[in-house]
C-alpha cells in the first residue's frame, strides 16, 4: 500500500472516531434545542397518523419523519386527539409530546438524535468519499473525510433533530451525483464502439441522471430552501455541454427531462402525491422569510439582515484549518484548472452568494450546504501537502491542532468559535441564537445549582426546554420562548441568595424591544457559565445589580418582587 495513502486513511479513521465520540458526548450534554420538540413531534405524528398536519407549512416532512422513525419501536403516545394537535400549535404540541409522554423525555430525544446523527454522518461521509476520490485521489478523499470529521458544525447539527443537516447532505449529494453525469464520456460523442456500446453508455447516463434527480428530490422534501437545486443542476449541465460538447442538445434535454421527472416523482412520493401541499408550504415559507427577523451580529441589531452576516459567521465559527485549507484548495483548483473543478467551486459559491441576500439571519447552520465542499477543498490541499518532504507530518500536525481547537468546546460543540473570536468563551460577543445559544445548556445550570444545594434562581431563558425537568427551581424573568415557562412557585422574597441566570441571546437583547435590557450585566463577571451560553450571576451583595434587577421586575408589573429586591439593595453597604 502506498505510504501516503496509508497515512491519509489513518488520519481519516482517527478523525471519524473523534467525530462519533464527540457527537455522542454532545447529545448527552444538550437539552432540547429551540425547534427540536417541534420537528420530533411533527415527524412522529406523520408516521403515526399518515397525515401531514402539524408543521407542514414550515418544513417538508422527510427529515422530520426520518428522525422520528426509531421512536416507533418505543411506542410513545401521539396525542393526536389533543387540542394542541387539532389547533395546529406546533410548539405546545411538541412540549406535550416530549414532557407528558409515557416514554421519558431524554429517551425520546436522544434515541432520535443518535439515529439522526449516524444517518447524516454516514451519508455525508459517503458523498465526500465518492466526490473527492473520483475528482482527485483516494488520499484526497481520506483527508477530506478527516477535515469533515473535525468540523463542529457537523458534530453538533448532524446530532440535532432539525432540517439543516438533511439540507446539507442532499444539496451536496445532488451536485456530486449531477457531476458524475458530466464525468461519464459517452461513445455517442466519441463515435466509437458501435451501437451496442453507445446504447450501454446512454443507459449509464440515464441511470446517473435518475440518481441525481432522486437525491435532488430528497433535498426538496427536506427543506424548502432546496427548491433552487433542480434549476441549478439543469443550468450547470447545459453550460457544461455548451463549453465542452458531449451530447446533442436534444439528447441532453432528454436526460434533463428524466432528471426532473425523477425529482418530481420523489417529491410526490414523499408528499403522498399531494404536490399542492408542497407548493403551499414553499409559498408560505418564502413569504415569511421575506419579512425578516430580529438578529444580532457583532454588536449590530437588524430586522432585515446585513450582507456580511454569513461571511463573518463563516470566518469566526469555522476551524482555521478548514478556512485556510479551503482557500488553498480553491487556489490549487484554479491553478490546475480542469472543468470538473467547477462542480467543486460553483455550487457552494452560488449558495453562499444567495445567502448574502437572506433577511432571516439567525444561525451559521443556514449555510451548512456550503460546508462539505469546504471539506473537499481542504482535503485536496492536504493531499498536495503529502507530496512534499515531511508533508505527512505537517498534515497530521495541522489536523491535530484543529482537533485541539475543537476540543476547547467539548462537549458543547454548538458553541464552537475559532481563535479569531477568542474561542467559544468569546462567541457571545459576536453571534448568539443558534450560533451559540439554542436553549441547550440547562443541564449545566442544573449541575451548578446542585453544587450549591439547589437554590432557586431568577431565570431569563431563551428556549423551549423545561427547566423543572432538570430540577431547576426558578422565577421567570424576560423568558423568550414559544411555550409558557412559569416556574413552580419559587419566590424572589424567599431567596437566601439572589442568583440570576441569563441566556446569551437575552443578554444581547436580541428579541427584546429594549436591546439594553441586560447590558448592565456585561460589566459583571458571572460566577458560572453553562456551556458558554447561559451566564449565572450572584447579585446577593451587588447593590447596583439588585436595583437594576428590581427595575426589570417593575417593568413587568411585578411589584412585590421588585420591592423585595429594592429592600435587599438598600441593605447592601454602598461601595
Amino acid at each position: 500500500m502506498d505510504r501516503k495513502y496509508g497515512i491519509a486513511r489513518t488520519l481519516a479513521l482517527a478523525g471519524l472516531l473523534f467525530h462519533l465520540l464527540a457527537g455522542l458526548s454532545f447529545i448527552r450534554s444538550a437539552a432540547p434545542t429551540y425547534d427540536e420538540t417541534v420537528h420530533l413531534s411533527s415527524g412522529y405524528s406523520y408516521l403515526a397518523t399518515g397525515r401531514y398536519v402539524m408543521n407542514i407549512m414550515d418544513h417538508p416532512p422527510l427529515s422530520e419523519m426520518l428522525s422520528a422513525l426509531p421512536l416507533l419501536a418505543l411506542g410513545p403516545q401521539a396525542f393526536t386527539g389533543h387540542p394542541y394537535f387539532a389547533g395546529r400549535m406546533p410548539y405546545h404540541y411538541g412540549d406535550l409530546f416530549l414532557y407528558q409522554n409515557s416514554v421519558s423525555p431524554e429517551r425520546l430525544l436522544n434515541t432520535a438524535r443518535r439515529f439522526t446523527f449516524l444517518v447524516w454522518t454516514a451519508l455525508l461521509a459517503w458523498f465526500i468519499w465518492l466526490f473527492a476520490s473520483r475528482l482527485e485521489s483516494p488520499a484526497a478523499a481520506w483527508l477530506a473525510l478527516a477535515v469533515f470529521a473535525l468540523m463542529p458544525v457537523f458534530i453538533s447539527n448532524d446530532a440535532l433533530i432539525t432540517t439543516d443537516a438533511a439540507a446539507a447532505v442532499f444539496y451536496f449529494g445532488a451536485f456530486v451525483l449531477a457531476w458524475t453525469f458530466t464525468a461519464l464520456k459517452p461513445v455517442e460523442v466519441a463515435g466509437r464502439g458501435g451501437k451496442k456500446q453507445a446504447w450501454l453508455d446512454g443507459w449509464a447516463l440515464a441511470v446517473r441522471a435518475a440518481l441525481a434527480g432522486l437525491v435532488a428530490g430528497l433535498a426538496l422534501a427536506s427543506k424548502f430552501s432546496m427548491f433552487i437545486v433542480p434549476p441549478l443542476v439543469a443550468a450547470f449541465w447545459i453550460g457544461d455541454n455548451l463549453r465542452w460538447p458531449r451530447l446533442k442538445l436534444s439528447g441532453l434535454l432528454g436526460y434533463i427531462a428524466l432528471y426532473f421527472c425523477v425529482c418530481l416523482l420523489t417529491v410526490l412520493v414523499v408528499y403522498k402525491f399531494d404536490i399542492g401541499l408542497y407548493f403551499d408550504g414553499l409559498s408560505e415559507t418564502l413569504s415569511r422569510l421575506d419579512k425578516g427577523r430580529s438578529s444580532f451580529a457583532m454588536g449590530r441589531y437588524t430586522l432585515e439582515g446585513v450582507w456580511w452576516y454569513f461571511p463573518a459567521a463563516l470566518a469566526l465559527k469555522t476551524p482555521l484549518l478548514v478556512l485556510l485549507g479551503a482557500l488553498a484548495g480553491v487556489w490549487l483548483a484554479v491553478k490546475n484548472f480542469r472543468k470538473d473543478y467547477l462542480w467543486l467551486l460553483l455550487p457552494p459559491a452560488v449558495y453562499f452568494a444567495v445567502s448574502l441576500t437572506a433577511k432571516v439571519q439567525i444561525g451559521y447552520r443556514h449555510i451548512m450546504p456550503v460546508m462539505p465542499f469546504l471539506a473537499v477543498l481542504a482535503g485536496l490541499a492536504l493531499a498536495r501537502l503529502l507530496e512534499v518532504r515531511k508533508g505527512a507530518w505537517a498534515a497530521a500536525g495541522l489536523l491535530a491542532l484543529t482537533a485541539a481547537s475543537v476540543l476547547r468546546a467539548q462537549p458543547f460543540y454548538l458553541a464552537y468559535f475559532n481563535e479569531l473570536a477568542g474561542g467559544p468563551a468569546g462567541g457571545y460577543k459576536y453571534f448568539v441564537d443558534s450560533n451559540l445559544d439554542w436553549g441547550q445548556d440547562l443541564p449545566g445550570v442544573a449541575r451548578y445549582l446542585g453544587g450549591r444545594g439547589d437554590p432557586p434562581v431568577i431565570l431569563s431563558y431563551f428556549g423551549v426546554a423545561r427547566p423543572e425537568s432538570y430540577k431547576i427551581d426558578y422565577v421567570p424573568l424576560g423568558i423568550v420562548s414559544n411555550v409558557e415557562l412559569e416556574g413552580k412557585g419559587a419566590e424572589v422574597c424567599a431567596m437566601k441568595e439572589t442568583l440570576l441566570a441569563v441566556s446569551a441571546t437575552n443578554l444581547q437583547g436580541t428579541y427584546y424591544p429594549d436591546k439594553q435590557t441586560f447590558a448592565w450585566l456585561k460589566e459583571r463577571k458571572p460566577v458560572f457559565t453553562a456551556g458558554y451560553s447561559i451566564f449565572i450571576y450572584d447579585l446577593s451583595k451587588d447593590r447596583q445589580g439588585l436595583e437594576k434587577l428590581a427595575e426589570l421586575f417593575d417593568r413587568e408589573g411585578r411589584n412585590a418582587e421588585a420591592d423585595c429586591l429594592y429592600g435587599r439593595a438598600a441593605a447592601v453597604p454602598q461601595g
